[in-house]
């Protein structure tokens, strides 16, 4: 099992001096992720493709600029940014569609029904099934401690 490193309080307020005493970084020396490069080289992407250049000749000029990106991440960066989904991007990622796992149940009042799986029959009409547990952050359903709440 590994062990824990432990520094001294002194060391740890050494280094915060030295990052509160860092000047700032001029904006052509920071870094862009692609996500954010193709926010705003979208439109000249799509000009590029309008005057007749493919995707693969984008990318190799993209190359030729010291910029190592594939065709792929090209179009998804187009794909992800004309969708124009949520602040942080999630809509977009997925295709516009909810996820197949949008993260932990969110908490319901006690005197609340139970939630129930909907089923749809051909005629369209929704029939209920069994309640629906409640499903926890690792994946497994939360059950009451006791039967009778």
């Amino acid at each position: 099992m590994p062990v824990a490193r432990v520094y001294t309080k002194s060391q740890w307020e050494a280094f915060a001096r030295a990052l509160d005493a860092l000047p700032e970084k001029p904006d052509a020396e920071r870094g862009v992720t692609v996500r954010d490069a193709m926010k705003e080289m979208r439109a000249r992407v799509r000009a590029a493709q309008a005057k007749g250049y493919t995707l693969e000749q984008i990318a190799e000029q993209a190359k030729s600029h010291g910029i190592d990106i594939t065709v792929g991440a090209i179009r998804y960066g187009l794909r992800a940014a004309g969708k124009g989904g949520g602040a942080n991007g999630t809509r977009a990622a997925s295709g516009g569609r909810a996820a197949a796992h949008p993260g932990p149940s969110v908490a319901r009042s006690p005197d609340s029904p139970p939630r129930q799986n909907q089923v749809r029959k051909d005629g369209g009409k929704t029939v209920t099934g069994q309640p629906m547990p409640v499903q926890g952050t690792l994946g497994f359903a939360i059950r009451p401690d006791t039967d009778d709440l």
